[in-house]
């Protein structure tokens, strides 16, 4: 995963609600817009990088898991719900289309599915329209398989710009960042015990810092056996620390 380039204003907390319905738009045109728009409250600014606060808690994390579905989805949803973990899927269009099946497993499940575009793009190259129908698409996607609607937003890369913050609020979908990078994708499939250790030393060593972290980890459609190994531990670890676990929605 590339490094952040932010090109806008970090901003208060957002949330997230689900919406049922049937019609799916075409991507990118004013019904598509009305479609992505009309169950989800009006989000905050600009993007967010700490997990919401939780009544009676000091300190809160956010598990999010990008780019899936993928080969270790089910593995990852087994493990969360073992620990009675809630967690918070960043799902790309294509992805969703390949393995409808997982998705509708996320949905049962009670996580929270947010959208990650419809092919993993940077939105700075794009136009506005192609951002919009990026955006659309991935939208209707998830709706057509899970009939709920995305309101939180994670851009490819965690790369933005104005345009990207417009289009993203016009779709009133809160735009999300991170501020722990697991680096898991860096593994690129392996599972040994130094990937593993890897990706749990740098959740522990740079949440542990902050108060409300927000985790990325990702479940590609290719897998990632060593996010999956090192799951368990991670939340154990911040368990043990007095965090409590929290989607996107808080």
């Amino acid at each position: 995963m590339p490094s952040i380039r932010c090109l806008g204003l970090a901003s208060a907390a957002a949330v997230i609600l689900f919406g049922a319905g049937a019609a799916v738009a075409a991507p990118g045109s004013a019904a598509g817009h009305r479609l992505a728009s009309s169950s989800c409250p009006v989000p905050p600014s600009g993007p967010q990088f700490y997990a919401p606060e939780s009544p009676g808690y000091a300190k809160t994390v956010a598990l999010t898991f990008d780019d899936g579905p993928g080969k270790t989805t089910d593995r990852i949803l087994r493990i969360l719900r073992a620990y009675r973990a809630p967690a918070t899927f960043f799902n790309i269009g294509q992805n969703m289309a390949a393995r409808p099946g997982l998705l509708r497993k996320e949905a049962r499940y009670g996580f929270v599915l947010g959208n990650h575009t419809w092919s993993h793009q940077d939105l700075t190259q794009l136009t506005r329209r192609q951002q919009a129908a990026q955006i659309d698409e991935a939208t209707a996607e998830q709706r057509s398989i899970t009939g709920t609607t995305p309101c939180v937003f994670r851009p490819p890369y965690g790369s933005y710009n104005a345009t990207t913050l417009s289009v993203a609020r016009d779709h009133r979908l809160a735009v999300w960042l991170w501020s722990v990078d697991t680096e898991d994708w860096k593994a690129d499939g392996s599972a040994s015990a130094y990937w593993v250790h890897r990706i749990i030393r740098l959740a522990e060593s740079e949440g542990i810092d902050l108060q409300h972290p927000v985790i990325i980890m990702h479940n590609q459609p290719a897998g990632n056996p060593a996010t999956a190994l090192a799951l368990p531990t991670i939340i154990r670890f911040f368990r043990r620390h007095h965090y409590r676990l929290v989607t996107l929605t808080g």
